[in-house]
This record gives C-alpha cells, sequence and structure tokens, in this order.
C-alpha cells in the first residue's frame, strides 16, 4: 500500500512536469518566431503543453462531466499533434513548395473530422463508447473503447509523425553532420509519447486506461529543448541546401535541360524555355527532348562536347553544349545538358581573327611601303629636317613593324598545340643570348644540366620578350642584363629563370596592370611584350613575379613540374 501511495503523487507530477516543460520550451522558442519552421514547431509543442496539461488536471478531477471534458481536450491535442508535426518537418527540410502547401493543407482534414467525431461522440458510436470513470494508480482515468472513428483518425495522427520523422532522418544522411545531432534529437523524441499512444490505442497492460503519451513526453520536452536550445537548431537549417538543390538550376543565367535515360525531358530551367523551347514548363515535362527542342538534338546526343548556334526572335545565339551523365549508384539513369553562351566569345574570337590577319596582310605591307619610302627620303633629302623626320618616321615604323611580327608570333603559339618534352635550358639560353648580344651585354649563369619539361618554343618567346623589354627600356647606350636559371625551391614549379637589368625598372603601373590581368585608358602597359610572357606561362601553368630597386628590375619566370595536357591551359598559379 505504501509502494502504492507513492507511485500515485508521481503520475500527476510526471504528467504536469511534462506540461509545463513543454510550455517553457514554446516561450522559448516564442522569439523566434518568423524564422523558417518555428511557428509550425511552436504550433506544435505548444499543443502539446495544453494537451498534458488539461490532462494532468484531469487526473485529480472525480466529476464525471469535468472528467470527460478535460479528457476530450488531451485527444483533439493529440489528434493534431501528427499534422502539425508534419507541417515542422517539411518546412524546416524545406520538401515543400508554395504549391505543396495547397496540397498539404487538404492532409487537416483528417485530423478535423477527427475532431468533429470527438465533439459530437455523444450523438454517435464512431468515435468512442462505453465511457466509464475508473481508478488507476491512484488517479482518476477514463476507460473506453476506440471505435473505428477514432482508428482511423489515430493511425493517420501517426502516419503523419511518422513521415516527418523519415523527412528529419533522410535530412540526416544528405547532409551528414551539419544537422545531425538536432535531427537526431527531434526524431527520438517522438519515440517515447510515440510508445505511450501505441500502448492507450492497443490497450496494452492493466494500467492501459492511462494515456502514457502524456507523462513519457516529459522525455519529448527534453530532448527537444537540447536540440533548439543547446543546439540552436533553428539558427541553420537544412531547407537552405533543399532549396538550393531545387532551384540550382533556375539560378544559372544559361539554359539547363535534364533528360532521363530515354531521352525525356524530366526538367528544365526558365533560360531553357526563353531559348530552346517553344512551350511551358508544364507541357515540356515528359516530352522527348528530340522533338521537344528546337535544336537537332541528335547533334548533341553523342555526349561531346560541341557547339550549336540558336536563332530566337532576340537574335542569334552559339551554345558550347556540355552532356554529363546523371548516375545512381552504377546505373546512369539521365543526362544535364548544360548550354553555355559562348556568343560573345566567338565573336571576340572572330574579331580578333580579324585584327591579326589585318596584321599579317594589310598592316604588314603597308609598312613595307612606308618603310621603303621613308628610307629613301631618308637617303635622298637635301633639307636636313626632313631627313631627321624621315629617320623619325622609319625608326617608328620599325617599331610598329616589330610590334606585328610579336603579335603574329604569338598568335602562331597560341593556336598550336603545345609539344612538352625535356627542355635543356643552357640551349635556350644561349640562343636569345646570341639574339641579343649585339644591342646589349648579356652574361648568363645557367647550369647546363638544368632540364624543364614543357614547350621549348614557348619558353624561348618568354625569355626573348623579357630581355628584349630590358633592353629597349635601359637608359645606358650598353645595357647590362643578367640571366640566371635553378631549380624552383618546393613542388609547385620545377625551374625559375632570373633576368636581371640595371635600368630604370619598370614602373609600377605597368607591374599592376600585368598583376591585376586588366587595361584601361588610365592604366596601361607600354607594350605587348610582358603581356606574352604572362599569356606564355599561363598557358604552361607557370606564373611571373617582379621585384623592383633603385639598381633596376629582376623579373622571374616560374616553370611547373611536369603536368598532364589536359591542365596546362587552365591559367596561372599565382604566386606571392
Amino acid at each position: 500500500m505504501n509502494a502504492l501511495s507513492q507511485s500515485i503523487p508521481l503520475a500527476v507530477v510526471v504528467s504536469f512536469a511534462a506540461a509545463c516543460s513543454l510550455a517553457a520550451l514554446t516561450a522559448y522558442l516564442l522569439p523566434h518566431r518568423g524564422r523558417p519552421s518555428v511557428d509550425w514547431f511552436v504550433a506544435t509543442i505548444a499543443t502539446q503543453a495544453l494537451g498534458c496539461l488539461t490532462y494532468s488536471v484531469g487526473l485529480l478531477v472525480t466529476a464525471p462531466a469535468w472528467r470527460v471534458a478535460f479528457e476530450v481536450m488531451c485527444v483533439l491535442a493529440f489528434v493534431w499533434l501528427g499534422y502539425l508535426f508534419l507541417g515542422f518537418a517539411l518546412e524546416y527540410t524545406g520538401r515543400v513548395g508554395a504549391r505543396g502547401w495547397l496540397a498539404f493543407a487538404a492532409l487537416a482534414v483528417v485530423p478535423a473530422l477527427g475532431s468533429l467525431l470527438l465533439l459530437t461522440s455523444s450523438f454517435h458510436d464512431l468515435f468512442w463508447t462505453d465511457v466509464t470513470l475508473v481508478h488507476v494508480l491512484g488517479v482518476v482515468t477514463l476507460d473506453y473503447t476506440l471505435r473505428s472513428g477514432a482508428l482511423a483518425t489515430l493511425a493517420v495522427d501517426m502516419a503523419y509523425v511518422t513521415v516527418g520523422v523519415y523527412l528529419l532522418v533522410e535530412t540526416i544522411h544528405s547532409y551528414g553532420p551539419l544537422y545531425r545531432s538536432e535531427a537526431v534529437a527531434v526524431a527520438l523524441s517522438t519515440i517515447p509519447p510515440g510508445i505511450g499512444v501505441a500502448v492507450w490505442i492497443l490497450d496494452l497492460g492493466p494500467a492501459s486506461t492511462l494515456i502514457w503519451a502524456v507523462p513519457l513526453s516529459v522525455l519529448h520536452a527534453g530532448l527537444d529543448a537540447y536540440a533548439f536550445g543547446g543546439k540552436q537548431m533553428f539558427d541553420a537549417s537544412p531547407k537552405a541546401g533543399r532549396v538550393a538543390d531545387e532551384q540550382a538550376i533556375d539560378a544559372l543565367p544559361d539554359p539547363v535541360v535534364i533528360v532521363d535515360d530515354a531521352d525525356r525531358i524530366v526538367d528544365v530551367n526558365d533560360a531553357a524555355l526563353d531559348v530552346l523551347l517553344d512551350e511551358d514548363e508544364t507541357t515540356t515535362i515528359g516530352r522527348d527532348a528530340a522533338t521537344a527542342l528546337t535544336i537537332d538534338f541528335d547533334a548533341v546526343r553523342s555526349g561531346e562536347d560541341r557547339s550549336i548556334s540558336v536563332t530566337t526572335d532576340d537574335g542569334r545565339y552559339v551554345f558550347a553544349v556540355h552532356r554529363s551523365p546523371l548516375v545512381s549508384g552504377d546505373t546512369v539513369v539521365g543526362h544535364t545538358l548544360l548550354f553555355r553562351d559562348v556568343t560573345a566569345e566567338r565573336e571576340n574570337e572572330q574579331r580578333l581573327e580579324v585584327f591579326n590577319r589585318v596584321l599579317r596582310h594589310n598592316l604588314r605591307n603597308r609598312l613595307t611601303t612606308v618603310l621603303g619610302s621613308t628610307a629613301v627620303i631618308e637617303e635622298e633629302a637635301e633639307h636636313p629636317k626632313i631627313r631627321t623626320l624621315a629617320a623619325n618616321a622609319h625608326e617608328s615604323g620599325e617599331a610598329l613593324a616589330a610590334i606585328g611580327e610579336k603579335a603574329r608570333r604569338f598568335d602562331r603559339l597560341r593556336g598550336s598545340d603545345l609539344v612538352i618534352g625535356d627542355v635543356a635550358v643552357a640551349d635556350v639560353v644561349a640562343g636569345v643570348v646570341e639574339e641579343f648580344d649585339e644591342r646589349a651585354a648579356i652574361t648568363s649563369d645557367v647550369p647546363d644540366d638544368l632540364v624543364v619539361t614543357t614547350d621549348r618554343r614557348h619558353l624561348a618567346f618568354t625569355l626573348e620578350n623579357v630581355v628584349e623589354n630590358a633592353i629597349e627600356h635601359a637608359t645606358d647606350p650598353t645595357p647590362s642584363v643578367e640571366i640566371g636559371a635553378s631549380v624552383a625551391d618546393g613542388d609547385e614549379y620545377a625551374v625559375v629563370l632570373a633576368v636581371r637589368d640595371d635600368g630604370p625598372g619598370i614602373p609600377e603601373a605597368e607591374v599592376e596592370v600585368l598583376t591585376n590581368g586588366t587595361e584601361s585608358d588610365l592604366e596601361h602597359g607600354s607594350g605587348l611584350g610582358l603581356w606574352t610572357v604572362v599569356w606564355c606561362l599561363r598557358r604552361l601553368g607557370g606564373d611571373v613575379t617582379f621585384k623592383r630597386t633603385d639598381d633596376g628590375t629582376t623579373v622571374r619566370l616560374w616553370f611547373p613540374a611536369a603536368t598532364p595536357a589536359d591542365e596546362r591551359d587552365a591559367g596561372c598559379v599565382g604566386r606571392s
């Protein structure tokens, strides 16, 4: 009897503790309202707190009418819990869009109908029957038989909870440790009251008339407090990742078409609808891509990257098409077709081709005439001023011709494939020294056995331009240039060539232009030579650095270790 008397207050105390804990958690979360999924969870916890509170008070009531009223309020709360919890799970995990909420609202029909059956149970036997007061563990409970309406409503309610738990567990699997502890806590928090509801519905044990979900909710409150209080669950929601997955394609400015393994369209973005399709998304999904797209689909079916032209009302576009497989396990289930707009790039390439053709033919032919004419004028003119003007014009023409020749050489290099092999650095340096020996005092200190795996033409062209730049900008009639080479420190680069001069140094503004990679009217380089150095090294995966002192400038050319051919055009690796 003594043990029984101790168990009586325990049932009431634990039930009240659950109600108070849930109410406190609700109060704690109220300031967070407005954040994703908070409103749904506050509604869930507040409803559960109300159900636990009314049931706790009912345990102390012996008047039949009041006892039934408190029981009805408690059951009403639990009827709606599953629906509210599912709403939280959908919002928190980002699994439903604007149109999806309309469908979700239809799910409220079941708890609404169940509530109506419960409130009108005195007029029919669809929810419960044979309601009587009984004493269990020293408290007043109700004994009744749940009918088909109640069983169906509560079964759907539990199904809603199960789906919500699944969504949270799926989040754990999809997003790894980012939201793991919070999602695990919330998922586990549904187990204790779920067990209590099962005991109550299935009438398990001698005390099954007690709704055990209420006292067991104290464990539910503790796990939720851990997730939403200690872990600040609402500060970082996986909805961002889910929404990103769903909206990433639409956010792309380039057309994207996703097809299944039978080449039927399963998803498109707005850019694709505007450029590649004549219909809206609802009529496009499920259609064969070959008939729906306004392009030759067979041209991109092979999977090889290629370009296609598309003419629309807005003009003509050129797209580079990339087809990548969608793999589930070891099976290819579809493909993503990315149409990258390269119209501007192709137009720029076309302009460059025209400019290069002008440099190769028109400009060179015209300069030949100019140089010949100025040479004759300089030789035969009697007036000294005319001879001086002709000499200046001839010098400027030769400089312009040199720029054109340099542009043509670089264009030939750019249009050719890299030929990678072992290059003796000393041999290349010796050739450059011989080329400029009459214009400057050039010394070299290069080990005879120093070898770099690179393209010999790019190395020689790069070194020539650096040496020529040093000579052209020197103030001394006989400038001095030193060329050194050594093995680079670290694993990133294999060889470094250093070209030192005693001139005034490369202006800081020009170095900044080369470093930033852009020119403007106010900030521009003095010529083409150093740009070709940057471009050549970028193609090889190397780098160039400049160090200015009062005694001149040191230009270092960094050449990488041998790399696979498909990585060589990736760009220049920056170096401080």
